[in-house]
C-alpha cells in the first residue's frame, strides 16, 4: 500500500462502553486485556461464544473515560446486544456513537485534529486510524476504501470474509493468537476454557488462510495435495480457505489442487509463526 493513502472508512462503526466498571466488564468477557490501552496503543479483540467460537471482532481504544470499539457495521447491533445481555448489575453505558468518522491512513505527516489516533495493533507497519467528530472539516485528499480493502487481504487478515466465518471458527483457527488478540495471563473470559485447552495442547487441526489463484474458486470446493484432501474453499473474491494442519509443512508451499483441476498456492503471511 501506498505511503499516502487516506480513506474514510465508512464501513465501521463506534460504540462507546462508559462508566467506572467498563474495563472490569470488558475484562470479565473479551479475549485480551484492556490494561494494555494507554496513550498510543489499542488492542485488538474478540468475543467468543461459551464455546469458544469467534463471533465478534473489533479494535479497543479509550478516551475521555470510555472505551471505544470500533468495528465493522454488520456487527454492530449483534456486539450491542450481546455486550447488553452480560452486562447485567455493571455500572456501565453501552451505546452506539454516530458522531464519529473513522478515518484510515498510511501518511505519517497527516496532521489531524483527531480524538484519538493508534496504530493497527495486529501487524507493524500496517497504519493507523483516526477517530474524527463527523462535522469536522477534513482539509486532506480522501480516496475510495478499495486500497484498504485490498491491503487486509494481501494480509491475510479475515475482514472481508469473517461474515462467511462468524460464529464457526474458533479462535486459535483464526490466527487470533498470532494477530495479538489472545491474552492467557489476564484471567477468564467467555470462551476461555476451551481456547486456552487447546492453546495449551496445541490441539488447532485447521486454520484459515489466503489462497492465491488466478481461476476463480467454487465455495465448499475441496483441496486436494497428493490426491489427499487438506483443505476447503470457505469464500470466494477474495478466496480463503480452511486448510488442515496435519502435514501442513509438507504441503504449504507446493501447488494444492481443487475439485475443477485448478492449481492453487497457500499464502502464509509473515506475521504468522
Amino acid at each position: 500500500m501506498r505511503t499516502n493513502y487516506t480513506t474514510n472508512l465508512k464501513n465501521k462503526s463506534v460504540i462507546s462502553i462508559t462508566g467506572d466498571e467498563s474495563g472490569t466488564f470488558l475484562n470479565n468477557i473479551i479475549t485480551n486485556d484492556v490494561k494494555k490501552i494507554n496513550s498510543i496503543n489499542s488492542i485488538y479483540s474478540c468475543l467468543l461464544s461459551p464455546q469458544g467460537k469467534v463471533i465478534s471482532h473489533f479494535f479497543i481504544t479509550e478516551t475521555n473515560n470510555q472505551h471505544l470499539l470500533i468495528l465493522d457495521n454488520f456487527l454492530l447491533n449483534d456486539l450491542i446486544e450481546k455486550l447488553n445481555f452480560y452486562k447485567l448489575r455493571s455500572q456501565i453505558e453501552i451505546k452506539e456513537e454516530n458522531a464519529y468518522n473513522v478515518i484510515f491512513t498510511t501518511d505519517e505527516t497527516i496532521k489531524l485534529d483527531s480524538a484519538l489516533e493508534f496504530k493497527d495493533p495486529r501487524i507493524a507497519n500496517f497504519g493507523k486510524y483516526l477517530i474524527l467528530k463527523k462535522d469536522q472539516n477534513l482539509n486532506v485528499k480522501l480516496e475510495n476504501e478499495d486500497n484498504y480493502k485490498k491491503a487486509i487481504n494481501s494480509n491475510g487478515l479475515i475482514d472481508n470474509v469473517f461474515n462467511q466465518v462468524q460464529g464457526q471458527c474458533f479462535s486459535l483457527e483464526l490466527n487470533m493468537k498470532e494477530l495479538n488478540a489472545l491474552d492467557f495471563s489476564k484471567g477468564c473470559f467467555v470462551g476461555q476454557e476451551n481456547t486456552a485447552r487447546m492453546n495449551l495442547k496445541e490441539k488447532i487441526s485447521k486454520k484459515i488462510f489466503l489462497i492465491n489463484s488466478e481461476a476463480k474458486l467454487i465455495v465448499n470446493e475441496d483441496l486436494f495435495f497428493n490426491n489427499e484432501i487438506v483443505g476447503k474453499i470457505i469464500s470466494e473474491d477474495p478466496n480463503f480457505a480452511m486448510i488442515k494442519m496435519l502435514k501442513f509443512n509438507e504441503f504449504c508451499e507446493k501447488d494444492l489442487i481443487t475439485q475443477n483441476n485448478v492449481k492453487v498456492k497457500i499464502f502464509k503471511p509473515s506475521w504468522m509463526n
